[in-house]
């Protein structure tokens, strides 16, 4: 079996080893995941993981009995399985194992650090569903002090690191930043100039101390990891032993995600983001607009048009249909060119119906301060450069705003929308050069629970300049949204199973439906009236109640939105 599994992975034929499950009936749980396993055309497969995607749909990942065993010994990489953990969330970092990623570089020497943690004080309106209670408790608290993770799920590197990186995966540019994955590993790494930061601020001092109490020479040290980031590093006594670890088990760096060496300059918008706001009919009409321009020069049916619509002019790299339309005008004649076009366009007509407005703006990764991680990691005051409702993105920059709209997905209510101001700072300008393609955002205000508990290992951050969105935007509490903690166990796999079973199946796009109903229920109602208000507090606890169903994965028991809502 370790033959089998340790040698490279493009060599592995998967479909040999691996099958997914899927339990239609919780009642058939059981039966497939005991220790007897299952059987398909005479191959016995016993349970291996349940991955966050896989139990959101109801399956779960089986392994080739003989090779199972083996297989959870190396994922296992050595760690102490005396340290207690929440079982869902040892779950969720054994199936990062199974993440699609490229290999890359090792770095000479990691440092793994504290999380930079800030305090700042803010008004919120706090829902707490209480188990046992029928309807969540709704407090408006004005002024209360919070803490944020500025430092939640991402990690620094060299700048001369990431170059390598770029050659090690084959790409022209260096890159604004990668999804890391390792054993127990995951989070985004950005290039900055540490050893510039050192000797700057740090009076000189390279020795730092590592979250072990190791001291460090920060000099020799290629990559900065945070304790978000590396899961289990409490299971570990040394960056030393977690190296040979991960190394002994076949374990390296790879990434799942790189960001773009460009980034788009407009961007479809979706429903979630438009309907919690109060738009007139002249709003509307000057929302609609560009996309109706563009539909209606795509229908005018002139080459150059064409072209722009489908998005040829700059990506005429295809080997497609489309590659065959902007090599030659002549393509435009052809019939079964000419009617996918138009069923292009019809798409695109229905899409607009339903939200899907063409807006300048983009999707870009976001990042907390990384110049107030080092100020942490250096024993500093930490201050940032950024500073309440403050971002720092050069693709704005470069454009001359100076405010912007910024929405994640899933959203449900209008508390979920934040209106940023871009620092055009020469200091931000300078520490953050690395980082073009990246959105950043200030520790010091509510951004994270407001934008639905976003943190910084890979979330995506859709921004636009768009007037009808800044002019409408109103500013409004961040939903806090009372969390509870599973306990911490020495993990078994009886209590993996269960919170596999636990897990199962996913709500959050229901939810999400849900209070899209709401809202068109409640757009029939005077805004002063009782049904108007009640309607109000349920769309904000929607919010809870997406969290909720993903803290259900996690193994935190929380209550459902009651059924007659």
């Amino acid at each position: 079996a370790n033959k089998i599994l340790c040698q490279p992975i493009n060599k592995i034929d998967f479909s040999k080893i691996f099958i997914q499950i899927v339990i239609d009936k919780k009642t058939d749980f059981a039966r497939a995941t005991s220790k007897k396993g299952i059987t398909v055309n005479g191959v016995n497969y016993r349970r291996f993981v349940g991955t966050t995607g896989g139990l959101k749909n109801n399956t779960l990942l089986f392994c080739r009995s003989e090779y199972v065993d083996e297989l959870n010994r190396l994922c296992n990489c050595k760690r102490n399985k005396k340290v207690k953990l929440v079982p869902a969330k040892y779950e969720a970092y054994k199936a990062l194992t199974c993440s699609a990623s490229q290999p890359i570089c090792n770095p000479k020497r990691i440092l793994v650090v504290r999380d930079c943690i800030t305090k700042y004080f803010a008004d919120v309106i706090s829902l707490d569903d209480g188990i046992g209670s029928s309807e969540p408790q709704r407090t408006i608290v004005k002024d209360k002090e919070l803490e944020n993770n500025v430092s939640d799920g991402f990690n620094l590197c060299t700048i001369e690191y990431m170059q390598r990186v770029a050659d090690s995966l084959g790409i022209h540019y260096a890159p604004s930043g990668v999804c890391l994955r390792n054993a127990w590993l995951k989070g985004m790494l950005y290039p900055f100039p540490i050893i510039e930061f050192i000797e700057k601020f740090n009076n000189g001092n390279y020795f730092i101390e590592d979250i072990w109490g190791n001291l460090q020479d920060i000099r020799e040290c290629e990559m900065i990891v945070t304790e978000s980031s590396l899961k289990l590093w409490s299971a570990y006594n040394s960056i030393d032993d977690y190296i040979s670890s991960y190394k002994e088990c076949g374990y390296e760096f790879a990434v799942t995600k790189i960001a773009p060496e460009e980034l788009e300059e407009s961007q479809e918008l979706n429903y979630q983001y438009l309907q919690s706001y109060d738009f007139s009919d002249d709003d509307i009409k000057e929302l609609c607009e560009p996309t109706i321009n563009i539909l209606k020069k795509s229908m005018g049916g002139d080459y150059s048009s064409t072209l722009n619509f489908l998005g040829l002019v700059e990506n005429p790299e295809l080997n497609t249909w489309q590659a065959a339309l902007y090599e030659s005008e002549y393509m435009l004649g052809d019939p079964y060119i000419i009617d996918t076009i138009h069923r292009y366009i019809k798409k695109k007509i229905s899409g607009a119906k339903i939200g899907k407005l063409i807006v300048d703006g983009n999707y870009q990764i976001g990042s907390g301060d990384p110049f107030a991680l080092m100020q942490s990691i250096c024993g500093l005051e930490v201050t940032g450069i950024l500073k309440q409702d403050e971002c720092y993105s050069k693709f704005w920059l470069d454009k001359n705003e100076d405010d912007i709209i910024i929405l994640r997905s899933p959203m449900t209510s209008h508390n979920n929308i934040r209106h940023c101001y871009i620092n055009s700072s020469d200091e931000a300008a300078y520490w953050y050069q690395y980082m073009n393609t990246i959105m950043i955002i200030n520790g010091w205000d509510s951004f994270c629970m407001a934008e639905n508990g976003c943190d910084w290992d890979g979330d995506i951050l859709y921004s636009t300049n768009n007037d009808v969105l800044r002019r409408k935007f109103v500013k409004l509490p961040a939903i806090e949204c009372v969390q509870r903690n599973a306990e911490k166990v020495i993990v078994s796999e009886k209590d993996i199973k269960k919170t596999n079973k636990d897990g199962m199946g996913n709500q959050v796009g229901t939810i999400t439906n849900r209070v899209t109903a709401m809202m068109e229920v409640q757009s029939h109602f005077p805004k002063d009236s009782k049904e108007y208000s009640e309607l109000e507090y349920r769309i904000e606890c929607g919010q809870l109640y997406q969290q909720n169903e993903l803290d259900r994965i996690k193994g935190i028991i929380a209550s459902p939105m009651p059924k007659y809502w």
